[in-house]
């Protein structure tokens, strides 16, 4: 499977993903790699053929062992992402963010590691400390409030 990102120049780069705000009751599931300064949803990339529902159920699988049937992911959120990285790379990406609410056996199995990333900390956290969590990107919060689906876009 070919990722949907590529390099439009040196320093450019487009990337479609597809992520997951999960949660159970007023319990959010966030990663926290060790590397890292900032807290952010499980997801990854969208592949060529692939819709964006079907990568992040993929990408549930594989990174979190979690078998989440169709119907429980709900597209919430599209952003259109523009940012720049650390290194000066420019990236335009597309942002499918799905809310999952899972059942009570998911988080009873407590905190995890990461299945592909042993870096990649999955820590659950009460709503009102998710909320003042540094989470990239910030507008993620936003899905706490307002569940209705949003089309969004970021410079910045």
């Amino acid at each position: 499977m070919i990722d949907l990102t590529f390099k439009v120049s040196e320093k450019e780069k487009f990337n479609v993903r597809s992520a997951a705000i999960i949660k159970y009751q007023d319990n959010y599931l966030i990663s926290k790699r060790e590397d890292k300064d900032y807290y952010s949803i499980t997801g990854g990339k969208v592949t060529f053929g692939e819709d964006s529902k079907t990568a992040i159920l993929r990408e549930l699988k594989e990174e979190l062992d979690f078998d989440i049937a169709r119907s429980d992911a709900r597209l919430v959120r599209i952003i259109e992402n523009f940012y720049t990285y650390n290194d000066g790379t420019k990236f335009h990406e597309y942002l499918f963010v799905y809310l999952i609410e899972l059942g009570k056996e998911y988080f009873e199995k407590g905190d995890f590691i990461n299945k592909e990333n042993t870096l990649m900390h999955m820590i659950w956290f009460k709503e009102n400390v998710f909320l003042n969590l540094n989470i990239k990107p910030q507008i993620l919060k936003d899905v706490v409030e307002n569940k209705e689906f949003k089309h969004i876009t970021l410079n910045g």
